[in-house]
């Protein structure tokens, strides 16, 4: 492809030193926080290497066979990537506890689909999810962008190809070499601006998106081919040393990019020009005349690193379900050096394994040739993952299902002089001693504990994050008393207990909430800016307000523990609830659900969880910010709802009360105890 060398052995090196970035990072190393730039690195080899190869096919032949691209693709990525999700999804489902084995499972169909990137960007964005580990297989999210464009790319060319030979007609190879080399630039090098500038206008704006979109990502693999198409066909005449400059300033870039970049960089936008430019450099180093007698094209050649190239994919696709996996095992968000040593053995045989028994067989072997058979590993992917994905969901579901004989938490269990008046908090304290005497976690709990994480409460039309300005009355829409819920997600985990208390009680319910964003007076900021779509929704929901003229508004916030907002947020509080007092005939504020060191339902349906395990105290910082919200709200003559009463007695919260999982997540109320909670709620808040 480039001059008189078809194989460029300091590929396998830079391969090598990706896939090594990418695993020293997820493993943990403080040194290589910036290691996920391996995986820009991979994407500007991918472009290279295939568009590179498209390219010579089409001035070669003045065509391109879509098949036999699909059919070498399938061969090179469809096995190995398969036979990592089949063992994943089923190691997950053994190891993780039930409710995230079952996104696990949700996550292995949407990577052998090659939608990972689409269904962890939609997880990663959505509030809710956010704060969970990640899953075993979200490195599939950098495959499926490979897949999504080279679904595009190749079409492309193919139509390049024919518009050249239409042009060029006889015209000698030569010529016609040299026209395919200017179209292809030309409309490659669109296609690649045109993402790199939408890639710095989307991580701006939404650096979680952006993350794993394809045409915020296309630019990187379209910058190797473009590298490819100039150097296709011909060896830059360049000396030994100023390759050498070459490869040392390639590789200067992406080693800044490892030590200097986190997981606080914002990328890909600009930050990824770093590693990107990097691997270009290093590339168009080795396709030069002097590149063989530099030391660094001699340093990447070693066998050694050949290896671990050869074995770049299988170690790509392995390491991270293996890290995930252990992590979860022995219960360490940081493996030991002993365990991490381990799963790297695990990590380094599987991966061997995985390239001489699969990757090599189905590429080289003779019986994969035939390119429609090769295709065939398409259909053959998908139904082998979703064969396995629905016998690792009935399998869960089955352990669930053992759990329905076991009893639930009664107040009559225990003596009533021993427990609270208040039949809510009875409950409450009932479950607390359930919890201490290590009793089964009930059967028949709601929501189900396959369900917990999906308990969210709902909106209708009328989620504002996504910038509607509808109005949506719940509770009994066509009441003439009217009650008004503000706030972010912990005033929306409340909307359910309001909606039943309106239905019940003649109120129209409207729910003025926003994820993340506080009815304060005080603005988040969000990387430093300030978050302009939280300040536009609270100064139109306090229109909204004054126009509603409600007979109760009430409040509800997350105490948010950031520099910012820990030092603005009380007074803020108290700002928003002095604007409220002459819109409304009461103002109210609900406390916040106590915030948990682990989500119950990944406690409960952890291997071999009782109720004993899962009894946890509540994180104390949080408790304090709720004391001064508490405090202003009665200093301002307002009502306080305490709502810790409802979840924690004694300072230990249970993860059932009675037979309902009370929260979500950490701090997030379930519709089924926000509803349950309905009567108590109305009565703290003088609802008759």
């Amino acid at each position: 492809m480039t001059g008189t060398r078809s194989f460029r052995s300091d590929i396998q090196g830079l391969r090598a030193l990706a896939v090594g970035l990418v695993i020293l990072a997820h493993a943990g190393f403080r040194t290589a926080s910036g290691g996920f730039v391996g995986v820009d690195v991979f994407f500007v080899i991918s472009g290279f290497l295939i568009i590179g190869l498209l390219v010579r096919e089409a001035g070669d032949t003045g065509r391109i066979s879509i098949l036999d691209f699909y059919a070498r693709r399938a061969r090179r990525v469809i096995p190995a990537a398969t036979v990592v999700l089949v063992v994943t999804a089923v190691a997950a489902a053994y190891v993780l506890p039930l409710v995230r084995s079952t996104e696990v499972i949700k996550d292995s169909v949407w990577a052998a689909f090659f939608g990972a990137n689409i269904r962890f960007s939609l997880v990663e964005t959505d509030y809710f999810a956010q704060g969970e580990p990640p899953s075993p297989v979200q490195h599939y999210w950098s495959l499926s962008v490979e897949e999504q464009f080279y679904i595009a790319i190749p079409l492309l060319l193919l139509l390049v190809a024919l518009w050249v030979r239409r042009r060029a007609g006889d015209a000698a190879g030569a010529s016609r070499t040299r026209l395919v080399r200017r179209t292809v630039f030309v409309v490659l090098g669109a296609v690649t601006l045109a993402s790199l500038v939408w890639s710095v206008v989307v991580t701006a704006n939404d650096p979680t998106a952006a993350y794993f979109s394809t045409p915020a990502r296309a630019w990187e693999l379209g910058l190797g081919g473009l590298a490819a198409t100039l150097v296709w066909g011909r060896a830059p005449r360049l000396g030994r040393w100023p390759t050498e400059a070459l490869f040392a300033a390639g590789l200067v870039l992406v080693a800044w990019a490892t030590l200097r970049f986190d997981e606080q960089t914002a990328m890909p936008g600009t930050a990824a020009l770093v590693p990107v430019l990097g691997a270009v450099l290093m590339l168009v180093a080795g396709s030069t005349t002097g590149a063989s007698s530099t030391y660094l094209f001699r340093l990447f050649s070693i066998a050694p690193a050949r290896v671990v190239g050869d074995w770049s994919y299988s170690l790509y696709l392995w390491h991270f379900p293996v890290l995930r996996l252990a992590q979860e095992y022995w219960e360490e968000p940081r493996l030991s050096k002993p365990h991490l040593l381990v799963a790297l053995v695990v990590i380094f045989a599987l991966s061997a394994a995985s390239y001489y028994l699969v990757e090599q067989p189905f590429r080289q072997g003779v019986r994969w040739r035939p390119r429609m058979r090769a295709i065939t590993l398409y259909p053959v992917s998908l139904v082998l993952v979703v064969a396995t994905a629905l016998g690792s969901q009935a399998w869960v579901d089955a352990r669930l299902a053992d759990l329905a004989d076991n009893p639930g938490i009664s107040v009559s269990d225990y003596g009533r002089d021993d427990l609270s008046r208040d039949p809510a908090v009875a409950l409450v304290e009932a479950s607390v001693l359930a919890a201490e005497e290590d009793r089964p976690v009930p059967g028949g709990v709601r929501p189900e504990l396959g369900a917990v994480r999906e308990s969210v409460a709902p909106l209708g039309e009328c989620d504002y994050r996504t910038g509607t300005r509808e109005l949506c009355p719940f509770g009994d829409p066509d009441a003439e008393r009217t009650i008004v819920v503000m706030g972010d997600s912990h005033a929306r985990h409340w909307s359910p207990a309001l909606t039943a208390i309106g239905e019940e009680h003649g109120y129209a319910v409207y729910a003025f909430v926003y994820s993340g964003c506080p009815a304060t007076t005080v603005t988040r900021r969000v990387g430093g800016e300030e978050w302009t779509e939280c300040a536009e929704f609270k100064q139109w929901a306090l229109e909204q307000v004054r126009e509603l003229e409600p007979d109760l508004v009430v409040v509800a916030n997350n105490a948010y523990r950031t520099p910012q907002m820990q030092a603005e947020q009380v007074d803020g509080l108290r700002e928003q609830l002095e604007l409220l007092r002459p819109l409304a005939g009461r103002v109210a504020m609900i406390g916040n659900s106590p915030r948990l060191p682990a989500a119950p339902g990944t406690c409960l349906t952890a291997r071999g969880a009782s109720l004993g395990d899962c009894l946890q105290r509540p994180m104390p910082a949080v408790g304090r910010l709720q004391v001064e919200f508490g405090e202003t709200v009665e200093d301002l003559g307002m009502t306080w709802v305490d709502a810790r009463r409802w979840f924690c007695a004694d300072g230990r919260c249970p993860a059932v009360i009675g037979r309902t999982v009370p929260l979500r997540d950490r701090e997030h109320v379930t519709v089924e105890y926000a509803t349950r909670l309905a009567g108590p709620l109305a009565a703290a808040l003088g609802i008759r």
